[in-house]
């Protein structure tokens, strides 16, 4: 498809006569300012990932765009939940929450340019041989799995009536590789952008929020979970930023709770124990 493989080219994009480095950068929510002087810290010709949620709770959700767009080939974003929410908010289908601060996207003179572009984001991707999601993978899926449930979605979103059923992609909805229609891209869409616990059958848990250590010892961190089919590949993501930077095989969390006064966090893909910071002022009370 078109858009999916200029965003691989973009994020692929090597300078022949440079080693570029690729970082990820964990869920900004809107702090713009956070985000410049964490991009100060890296190279400058370094290509970046967002792991998603990159507007909303904060105060400068336009500005972040702004400052992604800037960034021209070198950045591509991936969808999280805020995404989601916003474009079904622009479609009507959802209303605006009260603590939501995407409403000065909407009224911003390229306001429908900018979720145009916004749906062409990709729900995952494979960069450097690390699988880039938002939130989890089903531990049912294996990488190759993982991207073409993905590209799913993210055909629905590109499409010509994206708008029209938008607010069928919200709902508790477990995975079952049985599902059709909306429901299919209603738990896919939960399972790389809302997971965090799974219950001890391996079903999604829609309401822990805290740290393992915070929650009951019958759920279970989705990247725990026994046989977990990418338990060999490298795999990071934000969502969960009662988590921290834990350790983990193959598992690398960016969410470090920019928004509620923690950092905002960038770590190199190629090397992923090289990690740059910025402390964050504290924009919103935790939940």
């Amino acid at each position: 498809m078109e858009f999916r493989t200029l965003r691989l080219r973009i994020i692929l994009r090597k300078n022949p006569k440079t080693f570029m480095s690729t970082y990820a950068i964990g869920d900004v929510h809107g702090c713009a300012q956070s985000l410049k002087e964490l991009l100060a810290k890296l190279p400058s010709d370094s290509n970046i990932v967002f792991i998603g949620d990159v507007v909303n709770r904060g105060p400068q959700s336009l500005e972040t765009l702004r400052i992604i767009q800037g960034l021209g080939e070198r950045a591509v974003s991936i969808l999280g939940n805020h995404e989601l929410h916003m474009l079904a908010v622009y479609a009507g289908k959802r209303e605006l929450h009260r603590k939501d601060t995407i409403k000065e996207i909407f009224d911003a003179p390229d306001g429908k340019e900018l979720m145009d572009w916004i749906r062409t984001w990709p729900m995952a991707l494979d960069v450097e041989n690390v699988l880039c999601v938002h939130a989890a993978c089903h531990w049912k899926w294996n990488k190759k799995k993982t991207l073409k449930l993905a590209h799913e979605v993210e055909d629905y979103l590109r499409s010509d009536n994206w708008q029209e059923n938008m607010g069928e992609l919200f709902g508790k909805t477990q995975w079952s590789k049985e599902l059709e229609g909306f429901k299919r891209l209603r738990a896919i869409i939960n399972v790389l952008t809302r997971t965090r616990f799974l219950t001890a059958n391996g079903e999604m848990d829609y309401d822990a929020k805290l740290s393992p250590a915070e929650t009951s010892s019958e759920l279970i961190p989705w990247f725990k979970y026994p046989d977990r089919k990418t338990a060999e590949d490298k795999v990071t993501f934000g969502h969960w930023s009662t988590l921290g930077l834990i350790e983990w095989p193959n598992i690398y969390p960016l969410d470090t709770g920019c928004l509620w006064g923690g950092a905002l966090t960038a770590r190199n893909l190629e090397n992923p124990e090289e990690i740059f910071q910025v402390k964050a002022p504290l924009y919103v009370a935790p939940f």
